[in-house]
């Protein structure tokens, strides 16, 4: 493991961004506690994955015991992760003195290790930090800031404000969190402080293009396949501004894509001229469920329909999983998406 380097840098911008308390807070619950787990919401991105994984490497600097945690295992693109081999699908024997839930604030985002721990989690201290803006916070401490473009934004203001110390490992899991969330940088929630904190973890070692590479521009070919059928069973409403597509067990069949590789399209779709909201489907392994993915651009809030449906997330990028099979949820969704169209539209 890397030596930490100095931490306190640009200090005079980035600390006493959090509330002091809280900070004082998650820091004694934090020195009290040896064995430490660290939760990934289900369905992991890089931000829960980088998040949980590098504030492992950040309190294995403490002395701590960290286990970080996902109910999947770490997609494919995200196995250059250093120390992405700690991750485990279930909590063992639950001999945990803390659990620190990142990413999602609902202990139901975090599937099936939930659902096989409830009991313990039940009862676990817990500190949730998470940036959406859909979150409740499940913890006793609950660090939630929808004005952060990633939870490892946050993680990095905690790092600087704790005077915590920072390698090159954290780093790179860190600025992975940063740069998945935020499109490379590109979308409308990067800051300012988004980029200082950016500039933390470069200045600890982590590199741009050792990130991108993996996540943004390396596909295998079944990738490449199964984006080409989620294109071809595009459609499109409200004169081209909502688009939407879907993806069934066939289309997996028929791609060869493998559970390791990326299964959701919803930033693609978003990302063809003229398109407002873009929706995408799933529907694998149970007919009568279909999870979907929403992106917009402004001013089309998703987070709200997805909120209707029992889910949550940003203004521009939220998801749920609904109980019904997917014609029908297309349906019952595409309605509310024409709705948020005509709505947003007369109030502006």
């Amino acid at each position: 493991m890397n030596e930490a380097v100095s931490t306190n840098f640009p200090a005079a911008s980035l600390a006493h961004q959090l509330q002091s308390a809280q900070v004082e807070q998650v820091m004694s619950l934090i020195s009290q506690a040896q064995r430490i787990a660290l939760l990934a919401h289900e369905h992991p991105d890089g931000d829960c994955l980088g998040s949980a994984i590098g504030l492992a490497h950040i309190l294995c600097q403490l002395g701590k015991t960290c286990v970080p945690a996902c109910a999947d295992p770490v997609p494919r693109a995200f196995s250059f992760l250093p120390g992405a081999e700690m991750l485990q699908t279930t909590l063992g024997d639950e001999q945990f003195d803390l659990v620190i839930a990142l990413d999602a604030g609902e202990l139901m985002r975090y599937g099936s290790l939930f659902a096989r721990h409830s009991a313990f989690l039940q009862r676990a201290t817990i500190i949730n930090i998470d940036h959406h803006v859909s979150s409740q916070g499940c913890g006793q401490v609950n660090i939630i800031e929808p004005t952060a473009a990633a939870t490892a934004e946050l993680l990095v203001l905690f790092q600087q404000q704790a005077s915590l110390p920072l390698n090159k490992e954290a780093a790179i899991c860190l600025l992975t969190g940063l740069i998945t969330d935020t499109g490379s940088f590109q979308y409308s929630s990067t800051t300012p402080r988004t980029m200082e904190t950016a500039a933390v973890l470069l200045a600890a070692g982590a590199a741009p293009d050792q990130i991108a590479k993996p996540v943004f521009r390396s596909h295998p070919l079944a990738q490449m396949r199964y984006d080409a059928a989620v294109v071809a069973n595009i459609q499109t409403g409200c004169s081209g501004r909502l688009i939407w597509s879907y993806a069934t067990d066939e289309t997996i069949a028929k791609t060869g894509l493998t559970p390791d590789m990326n299964d959701s399209c919803s930033g693609m779709l978003r990302d063809i001229e003229g398109v407002q909201i873009a929706a995408f489907f799933k529907s694998f392994g149970n007919p009568h469920e279909t999870r979907i993915s929403l992106r917009s651009e402004a001013p089309y809030d998703v987070s709200k329909v997805c909120m209707r449906f029992g889910g949550g997330g940003h203004l521009r990028a939220a998801g749920a999983t609904i109980a019904l099979p997917l014609d029908e949820a297309m349906k019952l969704v595409i309605a509310e998406l024409e709705r948020e169209i005509v709505e947003t539209d007369q109030q502006h």
